[in-house]
């Protein structure tokens, strides 16, 4: 479900709070083969800076991670941050395609805390009653001030956008199989944390915390008295862990940790209420997912399985590339999802 779609080209880029990463496939008959990928880092806050000339440095950036990664094309597919985009699912009774359209419009306007003109909105069809015929519909609305922006700036980085399309849908490509009826991928990026309950392959339901790895780093820092650089690497070092430091970090990130547990028991609770149906299985990805003991802490606190998703796992690559792969697993899924295309 794209805000923009075509399905010609097979890059993708991830501009994300603190890194751009990027993914050129190719198609070869079954699972698409990588051709190339790439990650630079970004200043700190620079990605959502609205100034011009942070915008022209997020776009040289951009720019040389393209020359170095050897991308042989200047199209690409991209996407909006959860948080930048409102999205509900709303229940409409049976009607014509063009019916259906309209009403849609009109579920926006009255849904959507936003004015309609001021918004680019796309809907998909999540489930339908076999009986009643009764559609389930996602509309997604983004405000075209944010979808400009991601023009302007890929613009300036000499590149051509032609999809443009929510992170969710693009990990949840990139992670979920229509095999596993009923999902929750969590994404536990540097600035947020996204939950999406995937059915059957289609996203039904995404929510956003202001809760990310940055987040975490910030309160070992004040609590514990140490530098940015400091907090970062005990962090990283000593997680969730109880029996290291004394637990000093683990009780110190525990509240904001169990934030998000409590959000995941809402989103479960209400997807439930909604439309029955258990989550059976969580996938982490993102770089707050290499936290030493999140899975068998929110195994315990959600008495549900949690793994790691594998951004890779659909893709052909050289075997020569598994160790330098491993390596990006976690923050590798939406570049990974983008560049797969809408199937």
């Amino acid at each position: 479900m794209g805000i923009f779609y075509s399905n010609n080209d097979l890059v993708g880029i991830d501009v994300g709070a603190s890194a751009v990463r990027l993914v050129q496939l190719k198609k070869s008959g079954g699972n698409p083969s990588l051709v190339a990928f790439g990650s630079a880092q970004l200043p700190p806050n620079i990605a959502q800076s609205d100034s011009k000339l942070d915008q022209q440095k997020v776009a040289e950036i951009i720019k040389r991670l393209v020359k170095s990664s050897n991308v042989s094309t200047k199209f690409v597919n991209t996407s909006l941050p959860g948080s930048t985009v409102f999205s509900t699912i709303i229940a409409l009774p049976p009607m014509s395609q063009a019916d259906l359209a309209q009403a849609v419009r009109y579920q926006a306007e009255q849904n959507i805390p936003l004015k309609i003109d001021d918004v680019k909105i796309d809907w998909q069809i999540v489930r339908e009653n076999p009986i009643t015929k009764e559609k389930a519909v996602m509309i997604i609305a983004a405000p075209r001030a944010k979808t400009q922006k991601v023009m302007e700036l890929f613009e300036m980085a000499d590149l051509d956008v032609v999809c443009l399309e929510t992170s969710s849908i693009a990990i949840a490509r990139a992670l979920s199989v229509p095999s596993e009826p009923l999902i929750m991928v969590l994404n536990l990026g540097a600035s947020a944390t996204e939950i999406t309950i995937i059915e059957n392959g289609i996203v039904s339901h995404v929510r956003n915390l202001p809760i990310g790895g940055t987040a975490l780093t910030r309160v070992i820092s004040r609590e514990l008295g140490l530098d940015n650089t400091q907090a970062e690497q005990f962090k990283m070092r000593f997680g969730l862990s109880q029996d290291k430091l004394e637990g000093q970090v683990y009780k110190t990130i525990k509240p904001l940790i169990e934030n998000i547990i409590d959000e995941i028991q809402r989103s479960i609770k209400y997807y439930n209420n909604q439309f029955g149906g258990d989550v059976k299985k969580i996938l982490l990805t993102g770089g707050t997912a290499r936290l030493p003991e999140i899975i068998s802490c929110f195994k315990s606190e959600l008495n549900i399985e949690v793994v790691y998703g594998n951004a890779w796992g659909k893709i052909n690559f050289q075997p020569s590339l598994s160790e330098k792969l491993n390596e990006t697993n976690f923050e590798f899924a939406c570049a990974v999802g983008l560049a797969m295309g809408e199937a």
